[in-house]
């Protein structure tokens, strides 16, 4: 994501691009954890069965208010290189 792109709401961001639904509930476990509420936008279409994804190139994105945005993209940096966070 080279932009900030929005999500489906006032306010939402996109912090996260999933690969699969299993990696988006990873990762809003993990913002959720540190008290950030996150939401799954999934672009997939119940009745095509992975269409989309084939399509777009991933499941869905992972949105948070864009006040959490900074701290959700240090978080999910850290989770994805095996670090640990500030908070720990």
């Amino acid at each position: 994501m080279t932009k900030e792109e929005h999500g489906q709401g006032e306010n939402l961001v996109v912090v996260f691009r999933a690969p699969d639904e299993y990696v988006a509930n990873i990762v809003r476990g993990l913002l959720v954890g540190e008290n950030i509420p996150a939401i799954l936008e999934s672009h997939q279409m119940p009745m095509y069965d992975g269409v989309m994804k084939m399509g777009e190139g991933y499941w869905g994105d992972v949105v948070v208010p864009e006040e959490y945005a900074e701290r959700s993209r240090e978080l999910i940096k850290a989770y994805q290189e095996g670090g640990e966070t500030e908070a720990e």
